[in-house]
């Protein structure tokens, strides 16, 4: 993590913005390991599907 905060800043990231974003990746994929959202979004994805071969 301190080696991707090193590397993002060397590429012009400002410290807040690199831990912003990171705090945001580690939120969404603990909500993505959920499992009432990860059943949420498959049935969503199968509601599309649907709707697309009709």
């Amino acid at each position: 993590m301190l080696e991707l905060l090193g590397d993002a800043q060397v590429a012009g990231w400002a410290k807040d913005e690199v831990l912003a974003a990171m705090i945001e990746v580690a939120e969404n994929t603990n909500l993505a390991m959920h499992p009432n959202v990860l059943l949420s979004v498959e049935t969503e994805l199968r509601k599309l599907m649907k709707k697309k071969d009709v």
